[in-house]
């Protein structure tokens, strides 16, 4: 995953030093940025019915209901403006990391024509994305204050890690899923001028990777169950941009 992540965020440095005009090496600028960031949940119930008459039905039923806690995003970019071809325009190359821990409640069931089985318990895992993104970004110069939207699309890795906790027969079954796709943001927010080339800022940014496919506990004899995590987040950053 690391040397994917490496040759894409090389691939995206690239291609704006390549697409930047000879004369644009002052367009450059570097930003870091960090913040709080907040998971939207991710409640389903998913419902299988195997067998038919006159064979013993079987349904089987995997309810997953987390409530994610308030979590951080660290990040840097490497930018250019295109003020040459439209003023207030730049482009850049971002990666970005999310994290929270995110706790809540399962349960898992059988019903057969023999009687109902069932295991509820609590979850406790770390959900985590990477994220390597082209943006395009439109600033709106206002005397030293400059506001500024857009958004990009890219490439992320969502990770989810922990443990399903089994509280009808005491017991702890660890898990550890991911997936990687396309991703995408829309973001806003305004530069202040601290310093010549420097400026300090606050932005919002909606960040949205790929699903991850998680699978029922396997706690019960019949129960090939699994539904999907969302990875949407809401995100609000303090960033330092420097230039170069």
């Amino acid at each position: 995953m690391q040397t994917r992540t490496a040759l894409l965020a090389s691939s995206a440095v690239a291609a704006l030093g390549f697409a930047a005009p000879a004369d644009a090496a002052g367009n450059f600028y570097v930003s870091v940025y960090g913040g709080a960031n907040w998971l939207q949940d991710s409640n389903f119930t998913n419902t299988l019915v195997t067998g038919v008459i006159p064979t013993t039905p079987t349904t089987s039923i995997f309810n997953f209901a987390n409530d994610a806690d308030t979590g951080f995003v660290v990040g840097g970019a490497v930018g250019m403006s295109l003020n040459q071809f439209m003023q207030g325009l730049r482009v850049e190359a971002e990666v970005g990391y999310r994290q929270q821990n995110v706790n809540g409640v399962w349960n898992s069931t059988v019903v057969t024509t023999g009687g109902t089985t069932s295991v509820t318990g609590t979850l406790d895992y770390d959900h985590s994305s990477l994220s390597v993104m082209a943006n395009v970004w439109y600033d709106f110069n206002v005397a030293g204050v400059t506001p500024y939207i857009g958004g990009g699309i890219g490439w992320a890795q969502t990770e989810v890690e922990g443990n399903y906790v089994d509280l009808t027969s005491p017991g702890i079954v660890p898990f550890s899923f991911d997936d990687n796709g396309f991703a995408w943001q829309l973001g806003a927010g305004v530069n202040f001028d601290i310093a010549p080339n420097m400026k300090l800022g606050v932005g919002y940014r909606y960040f949205e990777g790929p699903e991850v496919t998680v699978l029922a506990p396997n706690v019960l004899t019949v129960n090939p169950l699994a539904g999907e995590v969302d990875d949407q987040n809401h995100s609000v950053l303090v960033n330092l941009t420097v230039g170069l």
